[in-house]
Parts: structure tokens; C-alpha cells; sequence
């Protein structure tokens, strides 16, 4: 059987940072905090083996509405009628997806480059209650 491996983390989605170069020499990564925050949220158990096969991808990133999508006063948790349906804001769907598998990579499966087939969406959060972003994923090894 072929390994899947899916989650829902509570986690703001993000766009990878490209890499900046120190005066001294040298590069750094200034996403590698949050992506170590955001694999901490996985929870992977002790006992998973890095993926090693051709993988399909599925990513579902719902970020947060802005508070102007909402009516205000009592009316606060109620979407405008003109809030927009689709999410194009300013954060890029490839630089999110890429933040994902960057940090995903040598630590769920052996390297990104086993990744052949991507399906991803960026939508909003339409629970006023809990407006906070999160990222669906499912990763699946072809047999």
C-alpha cells in the first residue's frame, strides 16, 4: 500500500522568502523560522518513514478575511454583500505552495523533486467566529 499522509494545520498561510545575501558572504533563509513552526504544527509520529516514491499533492490554503469583508457595529460578523468570493489578494498561490514543500522537504518525504502532480486552491475563511487561516494538505505515494 502506498503511504498518504493528510492534515489540517492551524496555521496562517505564508509565502516563501527568497533568500537574502549577508554583507560578510553567504545566504540565508528568512523563512526558516516559520517553516520550522509551521512542521512543528505536524505532529508527524516517531514511527514515519519519509516518503520515497513519485507523490500527488493537494493543498488548500484559507487565509484570513480582512476585516473590511465585514459589516460593522452589531453587525460585525456578518460578510458585506460586496465582499469578494475570491481570494486575490496579495499573497501568490505558487510562493505558498512553494513554502509547503520547502518546508516539507527531507522531513515528510525525501526530497520535493518526488512531487509530479499539484492540485491547490487559495480561498478565504468564511467563519466570522474563527476567522484564522489554515492549510488543508494530502500528500499521496503512487504505487
Amino acid at each position: 500500500m502506498s503511504a498518504i499522509f493528510e492534515k489540517t494545520v492551524m496555521f496562517e498561510p505564508v509565502s516563501l522568502k527568497r533568500h537574502r545575501h549577508r554583507l560578510t558572504g553567504g545566504t540565508y533563509d528568512p523563512s526558516k523560522k516559520e517553516k520550522d513552526d509551521f512542521f512543528t504544527l505536524l505532529e508527524l509520529p516517531d514511527t514515519w518513514t519519509k516518503m520515497s516514491k513519485p507523490i500527488k499533492c493537494f493543498l488548500e490554503f484559507y487565509c484570513k478575511r480582512p476585516k473590511n469583508h465585514y459589516k460593522t457595529g452589531k453587525s460585525a460578523n456578518i460578510l458585506r454583500p460586496d465582499a469578494p468570493i475570491y481570494n486575490t489578494n496579495n499573497k501568490d498561490l505558487d510562493n505558498m505552495v512553494k513554502f509547503v514543500l520547502d518546508a516539507l522537504n527531507n522531513r515528510l518525504y525525501d526530497d520535493d523533486c518526488l512531487i509530479v502532480e499539484i492540485l491547490c486552491s487559495k480561498k478565504y475563511v468564511d467563519n466570522p467566529e474563527n476567522n484564522n487561516g489554515y492549510i488543508h494538505m494530502r500528500f499521496e505515494e503512487f504505487p
